[in-house]
């Protein structure tokens, strides 16, 4: 591949993350032709790259894909992806050059990823290299080409895409899962476990320190601060509790991302055979939320489940931001509404750090056993998931001693402190 002439992609779903990729990768000198089944979004691109002379628009997948080295798929489903690819009068599959390059950076099951080589040997294009790289980070990690990348596939495949998937992702963040097409799928999923359970978690804490009449700035503060948090904070518990806290905050990612996401892990684990109660629970929660009409709201809005007579009770008892808050103490703050008595007086900040932990280790202890029957390196797993939203306190502390024990919790001092707290 030619430093002097860069490999045309084609890049399908400018949704959040796929429209920073494809803008990024224009800024990078690829030439890209971008395409979306929104108009809107393939206007908003089009909008946007009007400065690039490498930037184009098609109308459809197969359009996108003439002439392309790399085909980049990121759109939302495996429902969506299908059509893109095989549709047989707009599928990009029949567009595609020899030898060119599919790249699935979508959230997919590992199963799909394999359907798709085999449709493509049953189409007598074996000669197009496949590739398995979902992706993390949200849209603004996109946009900067810091996301994390979980890639697999042939080593040599992966080798040839090494320039593109190094310009979307962080230095160290590329990772190699090895073990052949559908295990960066696979890691993917695990991530999503810890990822799924601890948003839901984080809900449930804020949740219970509103009704409690706790002062939940203070709440958000100490856990994440460390200051008698005591190890219960998460990555997401730090990212998600802001909405909470504060009025008309951008969304991160909505309700029902996550939804699909669990649900595809939920679905994986059943073809294995492997229980996931926890994250079986938490799925309930955010298909709840959708059922609600909250779909497109921030997955954040699961708190609302919690607090469904006062749905902004997290932010109408937090004070204001700049100010030392003591969150032992029911809250006192500028709002103008009638707030309602808290249920208990009980509950403090020490049993809010002790239901973060319990979960995080129960979290931790689910998905690791899961990464195990999956049958990947769970070395891999904790460089992945500690540097990544999927990261909490509990999990980093604990590692070794849940290893040790087989990813039971019976082997971890830290899980019969807080149980007998509990």
């Amino acid at each position: 591949m030619s430093s002097q002439q860069p490999p045309k992609i084609a890049f399908a779903g400018l949704g959040a993350m796929g429209f920073g990729m494809a803008s990024h990768l224009l800024t990078s000198s690829f030439p890209v032709t971008g395409y979306d089944i929104f108009p809107p979004a393939l206007d908003r691109f089009l909008k946007e790259s009007s400065n690039s002379a490498a930037s184009t628009a098609a109308k459809t997948p197969l359009e996108a894909a003439q002439d392309a080295d790399f085909l980049i798929c990121m759109v939302a489903t495996s429902a969506q992806a299908d059509p893109l690819l095989f549709d047989p009068t707009t599928g990009a599959v029949q567009g595609l050059k020899l030898n060119a390059t599919i790249i699935i950076c979508s959230t997919v099951s590992p199963a799909y990823i394999t359907s798709i080589q085999t449709r493509l040997t049953s189409l007598n294009r074996s000669d197009i290299r496949l590739l398995d790289c979902p992706v993390s980070g949200g849209a603004a990690r996109a946009a900067a080409g810091t996301l994390s990348i979980f890639s697999s596939g042939h080593p040599q495949h992966l080798q040839h895409a090494r320039p593109v998937l190094e310009c979307l992702s962080a230095r160290g963040k590329l990772y190699e899962v090895r073990g052949g097409l559908g295990m960066g799928s696979k890691a993917k999923l695990i991530h999503q476990v810890f990822a799924g359970v601890h948003i839901a978690m984080a809900s449930e804490a804020m949740g219970l320190a509103a009704v409690a009449g706790m002062e939940t700035r203070g709440v958000y503060e100490v856990v994440v601060g460390g200051g008698g948090g005591g190890g219960g904070g998460s990555w997401m518990f730090e990212n998600r509790v802001v909405p909470m806290l504060e009025r008309g905050h951008k969304p991160y990612s909505a309700v029902e991302i996550i939804a699909k996401d669990v649900g595809i892990i939920t679905s994986t684990s059943r073809e294995y055979k492997h229980p996931l109660p926890l994250l079986s629970t938490a799925e309930q929660l955010y298909l709840t939320s959708i059922s609600a009409g909250l779909a497109k709201e921030d997955d954040c809005v699961t708190v609302r489940l919690y607090i469904p007579a006062h749905p902004t009770l997290v932010a109408d008892r937090a004070s204001p931001p700049t100010s030392s808050p003591n969150p032992t103490t029911t809250t006192t703050t500028t709002t103008t509404k009638t707030l309602p008595e808290p249920i208990s007086n009980d509950v403090t900040i020490e049993t809010i750090r002790d239901l973060l932990i319990a979960v995080h280790l129960a979290a931790a202890s689910e998905a690791m056993a899961f990464c195990d029957r999956l049958r990947l390196d769970a070395d891999l797993m904790y460089d992945i998931v500690t540097n990544a939203a999927g990261a909490s306190e509990a999990f980093v502390k604990n590692f070794e001693a849940l290893r040790k024990g087989g990813w039971e919790l019976k082997a971890v001092p830290d899980a019969e402190g807080v149980r007998d707290r509990l």
